[in-house]
């Protein structure tokens, strides 16, 4: 398996230059391939018009499962849709809650469905209070293959869903403007440097500043772009030519 520093930089700036929903579903498609997962959806449910039983979505999953998911009410009894929505952090499926047979038998169709053994949900918040949204990544693997790269795949896949979340916002959600001139020399050149690939501890040796002042410099610059997190700030810096 391939992990996140070889998903090139460059393929993601195309992404930020053609906002089509085509493009997210490729996205999303290749990061399926990429990881060697069994399916990969990520749901809206706080854009403007939409709700938990008809989220904005991008998956894999096969019609034939979603049209009986929806016919059977599932989003009501859910545990992947309900605790994920609750929560703050990634959710691994085998510690989400069965209480019911109707719920037990919810996963156990979703197997014959081919959604995958193993299951992880990531909740993503922001840019704006209320906007919220679910990543859920699954798999064919053993529980002994699963839990050996569930945390790696973890880490890269917060990143992953992020960035899906902010493309999606990007296409569907009234953004603000962004105003250039707010953004300093200072955050500018923090930028450059982690476009460098340079560490937090390297920018501070370079710009010789604190550790602290780097992530400041960085916080500022993303909230300033309006970016989910600091690697989508630096694409959002090339795409308006603050840094090359």
């Amino acid at each position: 398996m391939q992990g996140l520093e070889d998903v090139d930089i460059r393929r993601l700036l195309d992404l930020e230059t053609d906002l089509t929903d085509q493009t997210l579903d490729k996205f999303i498609d290749y990061i399926r391939d990429r990881y060697g997962l069994a399916h990969v959806a990520y749901l809206c449910p706080s854009f403007r018009g939409r709700t938990i039983e008809n989220p904005f979505a991008h998956m894999t999953y096969s019609d034939d499962w979603i049209k009986h998911y929806k016919a059977s009410g599932y989003t009501a009894i859910d545990p992947v849709v309900n605790v994920g929505a609750r929560s703050l952090l990634p959710v691994d499926w085998s510690k989400l809650p069965r209480p019911n047979k109707k719920v037990q038998r919810l996963f156990g169709e979703a197997k014959e469905h081919g959604v995958g053994e193993q299951g992880l949900t990531i909740p993503v918040r922001g840019p704006t209070n209320g906007l919220w949204a679910l990543f859920v990544a699954t798999s064919n693997e053993s529980p002994r293959e699963w839990a050996a790269r569930r945390y790696d795949l973890m880490r890269d896949l917060v990143h992953v869903a992020h960035f899906v979340h902010q493309r999606a916002y990007s296409i569907h959600a009234e953004d603000t403007p962004i105003d250039l001139n707010a953004i300093t020399k200072r955050e500018i050149e923090a930028l450059e440097w982690s476009a460098e690939g340079k560490s937090v501890a390297d920018i501070a040796i370079l710009m010789r500043i604190s550790v602290e002042t780097v992530k400041a410099h960085l916080d500022s610059a993303r909230y300033k772009l309006q970016a989910l997190n600091r690697v989508h700030a630096v694409t959002k810096a090339i795409r308006a030519g603050l840094i090359r």
